[in-house]
């Protein structure tokens, strides 16, 4: 029971159900539970959901749940990215919804961790353009008249957007702080600098793993940013956005694409906005992204140096200090959920009005 993509050598577990068009006759909804597989919801809560969604209101907001007497606790729903946040505890839980005859819809499809995960290493022998990767240094080019006309019209996130953080955050001190502090800085940079969100969570153990190599190799200040690309070689293939806008029509998959993910990243313009997939303040506590991270560690370990008699006892303990660190890892063999139920993380990356269209 698996299936194997025979060109990026990928494999994927998968398992059959029986006849289940046929046997489903009403949307079914589950949550992910605990022991890491879907659980259905009590009937009279499905049907709570059901109504609301289809009602097209999100987020949906209640106490009105069969396992909430006694607690009377509020839970917000999200069925842009279909995942349930418990407001009191701020544990957040992935949902799904199966609609009659079959047709499942995710928080996300195909997530931007798992395309990373097969593809580490993977590009290794296709050599580009080096001399424009290594291009001479960047010089500031943007007039005094130019900076001061973007710093007239302010944060980014707050132009033609009112300041509302939504549910989820605005009822989490943590993320309110943290949206405080991040629009504070679009205002203090937006002259010179544009920005961008990317919301990731299971791949935080890999971004982190990264940044320390950096540190050592070379000198980068791991203490200020995670690094979510590391390797150079797929930057031989694709070493430029010019050379992206080329290739990426090409691709029927898109930015799921290996070679996109290698070198890329997804992200919003905007973290007040709503975005189709992916909403800042949406996916801020819970993160965007799942998918198993089996072998990747110890991939890029491999592709780092490491010799292969110690990469999986060097694994190991790397993610036994990320645990011990509050890190999920709950989708790495040997790893655990992170006991704050937040598996969110958020990079707010600058870039340069030069460099931008």
């Amino acid at each position: 029971m698996s299936q194997t993509n025979l060109e990026s050598k990928k494999s994927r577990t998968i398992r059959r159900k029986g006849d289940f068009a046929a046997v489903v006759k009403k949307a079914v909804w589950e949550w992910w539970s605990d022991d890491d597989e879907w659980e259905s919801f009590k009937d009279v809560d499905a049907q709570l959901l059901e109504k609301a969604y289809v009602a097209g209101e999100t987020p949906f907001s209640t106490k009105k749940l069969s396992w909430n007497e006694g607690f009377d606790s509020l839970y917000i729903f999200d069925f842009t990215v279909m995942t349930q946040v418990n407001c009191e505890s701020k544990t957040s839980r992935k949902i799904q919804r199966t609609a009659a005859g079959g047709s499942k819809l995710f928080g996300h499809k195909d997530g931007e961790d798992d395309g990373y995960a097969g593809a580490v290493g993977f590009l290794s022998d296709k050599v580009g353009d080096t001399t424009v990767m290594f291009a001479g240094k960047f010089e500031p080019s943007l007039s005094p008249a130019h900076i001061a006309e973007q710093k007239k019209l302010g944060a980014q996130s707050l132009r033609k957007q009112k300041k509302d953080y939504g549910p989820i955050v605005s009822k989490d001190e943590h993320g309110r702080k943290c949206f405080d502090e991040m629009l504070k800085n679009e205002k203090e940079f937006c002259g010179e600098w544009v920005v961008f969100y990317h919301s990731y969570s299971s791949a935080a153990l890999l971004y982190e793993v990264q940044a320390a190599v950096a540190s050592v190799l070379f000198r980068f200040k791991a203490e200020f940013a995670s690094l979510p690309r590391l390797l150079c070689a797929p930057f031989h293939h694709i070493p430029t956005a010019k050379r992206m806008l080329e290739e990426f029509p090409k691709w029927k998959d898109q930015d799921h694409n290996q070679a996109f993910r290698l070198v890329g990243l997804c992200g919003t313009s905007s973290l007040l906005a709503h975005d189709s997939e992916a909403p800042a303040k949406s996916v801020f506590l819970a993160g965007y992204s799942v998918g198993p991270l089996k072998g990747v560690l110890e991939k890029l370990l491999g592709s780092c140096g490491v010799p292969a008699g110690k990469v999986k006892g060097l694994a190991t303990e790397i993610i036994k200090l990320a645990v011990k660190c509050g890190l999920d890892c709950s989708g790495i063999p040997g790893g655990k959920k992170c006991k704050s139920g937040r598996s969110g993380h958020m990079l707010q990356i600058f870039l340069r009005r030069e460099l931008c269209d």
